[in-house]
């Protein structure tokens, strides 16, 4: 009796120590991401579990700014490219059932496909040396009101003419092999896209609120948030995606093409695909370890992620984490106007971090890999330096310009905690000038003239907005000195012509 009294109380101890663990962890995430919030730097639903039980599960900000819905734990969010996990299982599934190889050709299952030597595999570890959506080019400035879909790959595959890597040469990210891969999900199982995946991905799982939508196949659903970007001039000022004409190519153009996105979910349904994939519901336990592993290139290196990426490898529809200190760790993220998602597998523990945003918060993914950090006591990295363009534009549009400078001033020898970056002043200078914020975008690109007086840009920039002011004759002087710097700078001798021109009449 005594014995089994110890143990009972030491079991006790034990529960409530890992309860206080949690709590704590809650906390610590609670903290990162209301930081983010205060910041206008998060908008959206993050839900972190561990073997099953919710350490923390919390909704920010607005679905709908001008309805003033708030997102809750049921909004549904565009995936953008963690729908490529998706698109992945429904491929690997038609492996299981013998209906493919993955080192088949291609062209096997799409007859026209131009390149013979690509095989299944190539395309769903990005192995392919297929572009991303450049295929588009060409045929947009043809039609530039055309919404392409998956129907429009192979034509525009045939007619593009650029030099492409070997097939398994090397790593580079193609959203048009994704595209190609919903294609042979259709031509072998004989059913849409959209309808593949209900019966045989969100139905098993129990995905009741996740299908796809794009402007082609809509959906009505009234928990769906809206997507929204913002003038990087002012994170706080939210405009809906669907209003910026400059956003329209990749938000609509090319919005409709599903594969590699347009799936719409939720927190709560993605945890039940994650453990769709732990039960066997979905994928032999087999092809998930294959799909788990880093695709090899053709010289025997793993496929580690583009763009400098040190991080991940890529194995098929999944990234790998390459630090294993935490245990095996297998994710993706996804981004695109208004979109920004993040869903994390650790297998050996069996966590789950899911982060969705309907803003383009670029942090997003950065969170996402913090809050992996706090649930298993990693000390998080050291924040970056802080942008002073930033910091200038915010003072300057209070409405104080010498305010703004003198806190510039101060900062500026800062530079363990700031940077400053001449092509930033020079975009949000421009981007305030067009967005009604004329006084504030001259100051700015005046500025940037006195900070970085060997470019021959920031004195182009400085000219245009002069000459749309009125300032006709200081834009030439401006012009003519970029000009003189860059004997090249075509678009500033046309436009100062054009400014001589009028001026004679």
């Amino acid at each position: 009796m005594k014995c089994s009294q110890i143990t009972r109380i030491m079991m006790g101890y034990c529960f409530v120590f890992m309860a206080q663990q949690l709590q704590a962890q809650s906390i610590e995430i609670d903290s990162l991401f209301n930081s983010e919030v205060q910041q206008f730097a998060f908008n959206g639903n993050v839900l972190v579990t561990e073997k099953g039980k919710i350490i923390y599960d919390h909704s920010f900000g607005y679905a709908d700014v001008e309805g003033s819905r708030l997102v809750n734990e049921n909004s549904g969010f565009h995936l953008a490219s963690v729908s490529k996990t998706i698109t992945s299982t429904a491929i690997l599934q038609l492996k299981d059932k013998g209906k493919l190889r993955l080192e088949d050709a291609v062209i096997k299952y799409l007859p026209d496909f131009p390149y013979p030597a690509i095989t299944i595999r190539h395309l769903l570890s990005h192995t392919s040396g297929l572009p991303d959506f450049q295929i588009f080019e060409a045929p947009h400035r043809k039609d530039t009101g055309k919404i392409f879909s998956n129907e429009d790959l192979i034509p525009a595959l045939k007619g593009y003419d650029r030099s492409m890597p070997a097939p398994g040469e090397k790593w580079s990210y193609s959203n048009t092999g994704y595209a190609l891969l919903a294609l042979i999900v259709e031509r072998i199982s004989g059913m849409a896209f959209p309808a593949y995946l209900e019966k045989y991905i969100f139905k098993p799982a129990g995905m009741r609120h996740t299908y796809v939508q794009t402007s082609l196949l809509p959906v009505n659903d009234t928990s769906r948030t809206i997507n929204y970007d913002f003038p990087s001039y002012d994170p706080s000022r939210l405009k809906r995606v669907s209003s910026m004409p400059q956003l329209r190519i990749p938000s609509v153009i090319l919005g409709s093409i599903y594969g590699p996105g347009n799936v719409v979910s939720n927190t709560s349904d993605l945890l039940r695909f994650d453990e769709a994939l732990y039960n066997g519901k979905l994928l032999k336990p087999a092809t998930l370890e294959d799909a788990f592993t880093p695709a090899k290139l053709n010289n025997g290196e793993k496929a580690a992620m583009g763009w400098g990426n040190s991080v991940s490898w890529y194995g098929l529809g999944w990234q790998i984490l390459q630090d294993s200190s935490m245990g095996k760790v297998v994710w993706h993220t996804g981004g695109a106007p208004g979109m920004v998602t993040v869903f994390m597998r650790n297998l050996t523990r069996r966590q789950a971090v899911i982060v969705l945003d309907n803003v383009t918060h670029r942090k997003v993914h950065a969170d996402g890999m913090n809050t992996l950090y706090l649930l298993n006591k990693k000390q998080l990295p050291s924040p970056g330096k802080s942008s002073l363009a930033s910091v200038y534009i915010k003072a300057l549009l209070k409405g104080d310009a010498e305010h703004a400078i003198t806190v510039f001033n101060e900062l500026k020898s800062d530079t363990a905690h700031y940077y400053l970056d001449e092509m930033e002043m020079n975009i949000r200078g421009l981007e305030l000038f067009f967005d009604g914020q004329q006084q504030a975008g001259v100051e700015v690109l005046r500025l940037n003239t006195l900070l970085f007086p060997q470019s021959w840009n920031v004195y182009d920039s400085y000219a245009e907005v002069l000459s749309l002011t009125g300032k006709k004759e200081d834009a030439m002087i401006m012009y003519r000195k970029s000009i003189r710097m860059n004997p090249d700078n075509k678009g500033g001798k046309e436009a100062l012509e054009k400014i001589i021109a009028a001026g004679s009449k």
